[in-house]
């Protein structure tokens, strides 16, 4: 049962869920300062404050409540609307991201906010509710409501200025990719220890099968710690955040006790664990759902950039400006991401963690080849993304820190390379291609 409320409390401030969550939030505060102004009475003497006419809040609370309903509407179809507009122009997929804009959360917390806190204070005044003292106390309360919606209209207008355009929202996939990266570069392991690909080496123990179909969305690797300790077994975790599970696929393995591991279990709650037991609980730390997050998965955000790049090369849009501009943050996530480390404020966290678990290796070669694969494909017609897609790969070989990744980008570039001289009609195209890949930093 705690497993389960973590994990729903996790998911309730996911990124997706912010907005609403935001909402429900700013609601009960503006629910509480309402009807905080009777409270002054058992805090200060009746009569100490001046004594304000209910007519004059009556009218004040009138005019919140119906220009924030009329507010709070527009914003509601405006923030609609840019939704719709960076699904259309960018990808579906980093809806999430703009839900979880602050701008556009504390804007609309404010706005709905205020109008519940009119209403609500219009009914208290209205049956009697405030004395003296707290018809000064809401006075001043509505007065600082005033200052924070005249200071977040403010701040409303310059996110309306950006929200849902195409550079506004790439940079922010951009800056979830490189978060994402930066956070593995750092810890590759997640706190655990190494471990080997599921069909390399010895067999490691007994498989735990997964028991829901969707995308591992993230590892719970506290919780998973825990269970192998209360079981005195190591558990090897045979896949990572953003792959494809299904009932029967292998997502651990429970290496055999020793007698080290039956010390170490001594003493502990649930020692002599099953391992029907143990499965249910490291599946219970297994986060599974429809889609994929950005958090734990580095690859994901950059399919997500790639997707914005392939839209620009449809037929329908023909824009391979963007599709260039995609592939320039995508080499920038690439490299600035291995350097993280370089800022004397960092603090690397790829210690083992969780001597108890084990955690297969992220295929680095595949990162590249989300990038830039479906875009050397889709832009295969277009000569200066051919072109421009040379010197990237050029540049993410040479600056990159891991061998993996450099080997990936040279590789990547003789198959745009290949895709482009098969796909472009004139010769002269094609020898442009095949002089900038034979350049020697290729």
């Amino acid at each position: 049962m705690l497993i389960r409320l973590k994990r729903w409390w996790r998911e309730l401030f996911a990124r997706e869920n912010r907005l609403w969550v935001t909402q429900v939030v700013a609601s009960i505060a503006a629910v509480l300062l309402a009807l905080a102004g009777s409270w002054g009475a058992y805090f200060v003497p009746e009569g100490t404050f001046p004594d304000l006419e209910r007519e004059t809040l009556d009218g004040l609370l009138t005019v919140i409540a119906s220009s924030m309903l009329a507010v709070t509407t527009f914003s509601l179809s405006t923030m609609v609307g840019a939704f719709g507009a960076a699904a259309s122009s960018v990808t579906p997929r980093a809806r999430p991201l703009l839900m979880a804009d602050d701008g556009t959360r504390t804007a609309i917390a404010a706005f709905l906010s205020a109008f519940i806190y009119a209403v609500v204070a219009k009914i208290a005044l209205g049956i009697g509710y405030y004395g003296t003292n707290g018809r000064f106390i809401l006075f001043l309360g509505t007065l600082a409501v005033l200052a924070w919606l005249l200071i977040t209209l403010v701040r409303w207008v310059r996110t309306l200025s950006s929200l849902g355009s195409m550079d506004n929202t790439l940079q922010k996939v951009e800056d979830v990719a490189r978060d994402a990266l930066e956070a593995h570069w750092r810890d590759p392991w997640l706190g655990a220890r190494p471990g080997l690909p599921e069909h390399e080496g010895d067999p490691l123990g007994e498989p735990i099968y997964a028991s829901d179909t969707g995308y591992l969305k993230a590892l719970d690797m506290a919780e998973l710690q825990a269970c192998a300790v209360a079981a005195g077994r190591d558990v090897h975790v045979r896949v990572r955040p953003g792959a494809m599970v299904w009932p029967g696929a292998v997502v651990a393995r429970v290496g055999p006790r020793s007698s080290r591991d039956t010390e170490d279990a001594d003493g502990a709650d649930g020692a002599d664990v099953g391992l029907d037991e143990l499965s249910r609980r490291v599946r219970d730390g297994m986060v599974i759902g429809a889609t994929r997050s950005f958090d734990q998965d580095p690859r994901f955000g950059l399919i997500v950039l790639s997707e914005s790049g392939q839209r620009a090369l449809s037929p329908a849009v023909n824009d391979p400006g963007t599709a260039i501009d995609v592939m320039n943050r995508l080499v920038r996530v690439l490299i600035d991401s291995q350097r993280a480390d370089d800022d004397e404020k960092a603090s690397p966290t790829a210690e083992v963690r969780y001597e108890r678990l084990s955690l297969v290796p992220l295929d680095e070669a595949a990162l590249v080849t989300d990038a830039f694969q479906p875009i050397a494909r889709d832009g295969a017609g277009h000569v200066e993304v051919g072109i421009r897609m040379q010197k990237l790969l050029a540049m993410l070989a040479m600056a990159s820190r891991s061998g993996a990744v450099s080997r990936a980008a040279r590789a990547q570039a003789e198959q745009a390379r290949d895709y482009a001289t098969a796909t472009l009609q004139h010769e002269h195209e094609r020898q442009a291609v095949r002089a900038q890949h034979a350049e020697p930093s290729i």
